[in-house]
């Protein structure tokens, strides 16, 4: 047990020096568009979740699952997210300035619990977004509907603050339920993720394929675009679009990428 506690202790040492010596390194994966809409202006705009790694000794890259728990254990989530948002603006606005005509794709960022509680957080936000000079919706920001279910006011608030300045905003893990509609009504975001349970369901034939369709329809109903995550087959993107689901998101489309 001491042995655990001085390697985890260890570990979040070394994270912490990273955060200040950029040493997390930035992937992003697809969001493909299933439907795409002539229509819409920006509508096959390269759409992406940006996630993150951290690099050990000999190149080793963690996955978030391993460091995660630690960061949040010491406080350090929202100092994570601010790095994101950071680095993500400083490599648009670099990508820009060597190919001006460069379609700068939309990047979907994972915000913690804790950093929606960080009063600070939206005017830092803003004053990247600013400073970069980046086009509406390169930044949106994603948060899972169990995070803020007894709580919506932080959200709220960031909406307030970031929606003016072309943010826009996903709520994850989203299932259906009588709870998960109640919180997008009220606060209406662009979009919303199917939780990876639900887009399972389609391979149980009719009753499943019956329910991702009602699910879509009233989010459509409500304005609110749909995104299909952990998508593994061709077979299931078929039924995604037959169904008229917005967008997917899995190994079936494309895995996580380094950025470029």
């Amino acid at each position: 047990m001491d042995q655990i506690v001085e390697q985890n202790q260890e570990l979040a040492d070394r994270l912490t020096a990273a955060l200040g010596q950029n040493e997390f390194i930035l992937y992003g994966q697809k969001i493909a568009l299933l439907q795409p809409n002539e229509s819409e202006p920006g509508s096959s705009r390269p759409f992406q979740e940006i996630l993150i790694r951290f690099q050990e000794e000999e190149a080793k890259l963690l996955p978030p699952g391993s460091f995660f728990p630690i960061l949040e254990d010491c406080g350090l989530l929202p100092y994570l997210d601010r790095w994101v948002v950071s680095r993500v603006a400083r490599w648009v606005h670099s990508a820009l300035a060597i190919r001006p005509d460069w379609p700068v794709p939309h990047n979907s960022v994972n915000l913690s619990a804790a950093t929606l509680g960080d009063r600070s957080f939206g005017d830092f936000t803003r004053r990247h977004l600013q400073a970069a000079e980046l086009p509406s919706r390169t930044i949106s920001f994603e948060i899972t509907c169990d995070s803020i279910l007894d709580n919506t006011k932080p959200l709220r608030n960031l909406m307030a603050q970031l929606r003016p300045h072309g943010c826009c905003f996903i709520l994850a893990r989203f299932d259906g339920g009588k709870e998960s509609f109640e919180l997008v009504r009220r606060l209406s975001p662009e979009f919303v993720k199917l939780s990876p349970a639900l887009v399972r369901v389609l391979s149980q034939g009719g009753a499943g394929i019956a329910q991702i369709d009602a699910i879509n329809r009233e989010c459509h109903r409500l304005g609110i675009k749909t995104i299909a995550e952990h998508v593994e087959s061709e077979q299931t993107i078929a039924q995604l679009r037959a169904l008229n689901v917005d967008f997917g998101q899995g190994f079936a489309i494309q895995g996580p990428q380094p950025l470029p």
